[in-house]
């Protein structure tokens, strides 16, 4: 499957100047500070990460979800394209594990919309605690 690359543009007024120019330049990722408020993984309208304050925020707008338990923890929640929760329709998984009362990993599995099985990204939260008190969150994309 064939990915676009975007370059965002910016306004300036020579290379390395000002905001001013009446020619777009490229972004320099080494230079420049970039924001976005949201991304839609992989071209696709039903899924988009979003970070609202220090918190990263995955949703899928259009969605149903369905969650299963192992006991009275959560073991898994799917995400569906409309209300028919079948396989082909599946956008979205999150696989957690839990440690004590403490979620420490997060695998977030974006599937093709077109079969709902081939994993076109997956995203990976793991979460570290201190005695029981949230440190902080390593995330890794592949």
């Amino acid at each position: 499957m064939a990915v676009d690359k975007v370059k965002p543009l910016k306004i300036e007024t020579a290379t390395g100047g000002t905001e001013t120019d009446p020619f777009p330049h490229e972004v320099d990722p080494s230079e420049d500070y970039l924001a976005t408020k949201g991304i839609a993984f992989e071209n696709l309208d039903t899924h988009l990460a979003e970070k609202i304050g220090d918190v990263l925020k995955f949703t899928c707008p259009d969605a149903s979800q369905k969650v299963t338990y192992t006991g009275d923890n959560v073991d898994f929640i799917e995400f569906f394209k409309g209300a028919t929760q079948t396989t082909p329709n599946r956008r979205v998984r999150m696989d957690a594990t839990i440690s004590g009362d403490d979620l420490t990993i997060e695998e977030w599995k974006i599937y093709d919309p077109a079969d709902g099985t081939s994993i076109l990204r997956t995203i990976t939260l793991t979460h570290t605690y201190s005695g029981g008190d949230y440190l902080s969150t390593a995330e890794v994309t592949t």
